[in-house]
């Protein structure tokens, strides 16, 4: 008499059951490794493109300015040029109105940073410190004058006293914190730039 086959431990349903199992946990965990890679890919292109776009916003942005003039100071003065031979004279009154310009002379040394994520868009800008950028005469006039041929006052000497007049007021003003204040406005216009290009926070700071 032939032995009876010895039955399976292991019960067919339940041994298919354990293969549809590894099989679901496979393509989970391949489904999740393939997420995960995608969703780097995804994410670090779009962070790089969004900067690049960012970027290019910013530099036409400030090189559109090119002289960023962010400080004005208006004066008027009076000078009065003698000259005495004897009993000759020679004098001469001149008033003149001038403007003296503050800011950044060359927007294009200003560096800055564009940081991207989730949260927002923040910028970090480093700007030049603020120079004089001119101190034109904007108005002259004669207010009296006497000439004599014997004790005769040039031009050229009436422009160098303007000249020197002009200068002690541009010393006087940036002692007393003009440039200080030029600084002051420029971050404050540059943040504003800044704001209005769609930047979530702006950090300025001068060299």
């Amino acid at each position: 008499m032939e032995k009876k086959k010895e039955k399976s431990s292991v019960h067919p349903i339940l041994t298919k059951v354990v293969v549809r199992l590894v099989t679901i946990v496979t393509l989970v965990l391949l489904a999740t490794f393939v997420f995960v890679v995608l969703s780097t890919h995804i994410k670090r292109t779009y962070f790089t493109e969004k900067k690049e776009v960012h970027e290019a916003m910013v530099t036409r942005q400030l090189l559109s300015v090119q002289e960023l003039i962010t400080q004005k100071y208006r004066y008027s003065d009076i000078i009065t040029l003698k000259k005495s031979l004897g009993f000759t004279k020679s004098y001469s009154i001149v008033k003149f109105t001038g403007i003296i310009r503050a800011g950044i002379p060359d927007v294009s040394k200003i560096t800055f940073k564009i940081y991207d994520s989730y949260s927002g868009r923040l910028i970090k800008i480093k700007i030049p410190k603020a120079e004089i950028l001119g101190n034109e005469i904007a108005e002259q006039s004669v207010f009296d004058e006497k000439r004599s041929v014997f004790v005769p006052i040039t031009t050229q000497e009436i422009f160098e006293e303007i000249d020197a007049v002009r200068n002690s007021i541009a010393e006087e003003i940036v002692d007393q914190g003009f440039l200080e204040e030029a600084n002051s406005t420029a971050q404050k216009t540059i943040i504003q730039m800044m704001y209005a290009l769609g930047f979530d926070k702006v950090e300025v700071i001068s060299e």
